[in-house]
């Protein structure tokens, strides 16, 4: 006996309809995570564009007048910026230079390549080689970008010292430990 009407066999129709159903929906879901993943990465591309574009031989870097720190960095790296500049009183903390060119000074640099890895819906991984046009030199930097409502803030910054948040927790953990041994008669 051939089974070629659906309404001879209904669950063997209403199991096809469904994985149909499913088969389509991965599909849709799948084109929409690759489009918002490359809108995700045209838009982390241009803040990190507009950031580095502050970097020139007489340029402000970041902050500036223009990019207030609260523009660039997520609060979550503003709040461990400031633990170890007060837990440093008035002295140097981890923080020694500018994390996003990881120097002190620049000269004239420039993005020479971006790559992205998405991590998360709110959070996108950046490979940033810069170049400095003056002395030749490359720098290799990871960035982690945290989407807001405001845009794309940098949540966290890697380098050869591994990650900043991490650095800057355990700086301020040993200051504050020096000072409370300093305290102690």
């Amino acid at each position: 006996m051939m089974h070629g009407c659906p309404m001879e066999n209904p669950m063997a129709f209403l199991r096809s309809a469904f994985a149909l159903s499913l088969i389509l929906l991965t599909l849709f879901d799948t084109s929409l995570a690759a489009s918002t993943s490359a809108t995700d990465s045209a838009s982390a591309e241009r803040f990190l564009r507009q950031l580095y574009a502050s970097y020139t031989p007489d340029g402000p870097g970041v902050p500036n007048k223009t990019l207030k720190e609260e523009d660039v960095y997520d609060a979550s790296l503003i709040a461990l910026m400031k633990a170890d500049q007060d837990a440093a009183d008035g002295g140097l903390g981890y923080l020694g230079g500018d994390p996003l060119c990881d120097c002190q000074d620049w000269g004239d640099i420039k993005v020479k390549s971006l790559a992205f890895t998405p991590v998360d819906d709110e959070r996108i991984k950046a490979r940033v080689v810069l170049k400095d046009a003056l002395t030749g030199e490359d720098r290799d930097l990871g960035l982690l970008l945290h989407r807001t409502a405001g845009g794309w803030l940098v949540e966290d910054c890697f380098n050869e010292q591994g990650s900043l948040a991490e650095n800057l927790r355990h700086s301020t953990r040993e200051l504050l430990q020096l000072k409370k041994d300093a305290a102690k008669p």
